[in-house]
């Protein structure tokens, strides 16, 4: 593991060497004189401190962002080197904090949480690249990098799509349209964990500025080797409105089918549900209110751990939840967030601290790109 990490540390101490420089700047003076102005550094920071009241678990119940409570930590902290020409280009971006310790695989191949991004691809014709490598999901309509989200706090809907791929991909940007074909090692996996291989498409549409629609999907053989093959068809669509300067709008939602995963009926198919809206009100140049409104439904459990009932039965996660939020920026590449959280899961799914089926939580955050 040591030789592992001081393998990384040393890429950043390279990547520092090769460029100090904003991600903006293109004349390179002085030091970095002769370097290509197609190459890139530029960095992230995101600290917190959360709080809620479901203290049962160390590690704070689904979630991928700051997961743990009552502590100053930080959640992200990044390092991207990035190439981009006509023909070639490349990015490698490397990670440290609490996103990547409990999101990124685990032991034997805990080296790769170091690794956010890895890639390189060429263009065969206009508007269009082959990439090969790691990249971060086309799925959702969140992400786990917090700027880029109206929250810092992910909801149950993105808490389980996936959040990295590996593979090879094919994509393609005209006006309006752009689309992406991909073979990929699996469903969230980077090394695979069987010999099948996973198909994802991502179909978008533009038809202006005010309004963005994709389609995203990923089917394959997500089981381990060794266990029963279960084909899984994960839908995921993500409609952003932008109907004025001031307010933005995210509409999401899922739909995923599973052979043989019913949770009552093993030769049936199960399936899963789940959506979320937001929305980002610019109330001056440096404030922001955000407002969240959310819901899963996973009864087969094909995503969500199955929860034994009152009844005795079993059922997968049934939740809903609504997050409110305000947001301060400095300056354009930076932040501080405040935002309130209410998980609720059925009457019966009795799942947090004294038996509660609610949960309430607070996150207080900050980060900057540059």
């Amino acid at each position: 593991m040591k030789c592992k990490l001081n393998f990384f540390l040393l890429i950043i101490v390279l990547m520092t060497g090769i460029s100090i420089t904003f991600a903006q700047e293109k004349e390179r003076k002085g030091l970095f004189a002769g370097f290509p102005e197609e190459l890139t550094l530029s960095g992230y920071v995101d600290t917190y401190i959360a709080y809620d009241n479901d203290k049962g678990n160390p590690v704070r119940q689904f979630s991928a962002i700051a997961p743990y409570r009552d502590e100053f930590r930080i959640n992200l902290a990044m390092i991207a080197l990035r190439y981009s020409s006509k023909l070639i280009r490349s990015n490698v971006a490397i990670q440290f904090g609490d996103i990547p310790k409990l999101n990124w695989p685990q032991a034997p191949n805990e080296y790769l949480q170091y690794i956010q991004e890895a890639n390189i691809g060429v263009s065969p014709g206009k508007n269009s690249w082959v990439d090969a490598g790691y990249f971060l999901t086309h799925i959702g309509g969140e992400g786990l990098i917090p700027k880029y989200n109206f929250f810092t706090s992910l909801t149950l809907c993105t808490y389980y799509e996936p959040f990295y791929q590996s593979g090879i991909k094919y994509s393609y940007t005209g006006k309006k349209f752009y689309t992406s074909l991909m073979v990929l090692n699996g469903f969230n996996v980077l090394a695979d964990n069987n010999k099948n291989k996973s198909f994802g498409l991502q179909i978008g549409y533009k038809p202006n500025d005010k309004a963005d629609i994709t389609f995203n999907n990923i089917t394959g053989n997500e089981m381990p080797t060794g266990t029963a093959g279960k084909t899984r068809i994960y839908n995921n669509l993500v409609i952003k409105l932008f109907p004025s300067k001031k307010l933005d709008v995210i509409l999401c939602g899922d739909f995923c089918m599973q052979e043989k995963s019913k949770i009552d009926d093993a030769e049936a198919s199960g399936s899963m549900f789940s959506a979320f809206a937001s929305m980002k009100y610019r109330a001056s140049k440096n404030v922001s209110l955000m407002l969240r409104g959310e819901i899963f439904q996973d009864k087969d459990a094909i995503m969500s751990p199955a929860f034994l009932l009152s009844d005795s039965t079993f059922s997968g996660l049934k939740a809903f939840g609504v997050t409110g939020g305000a947001e301060f920026n400095p300056t354009s590449n930076s932040y501080f967030r405040l935002e309130g959280r209410y998980l609720a899961t059925d009457a019966d799914e009795k799942i947090f601290y004294e038996q509660k089926n609610n949960r309430l939580e607070v996150i207080l955050s900050g980060g900057i790109e540059f």
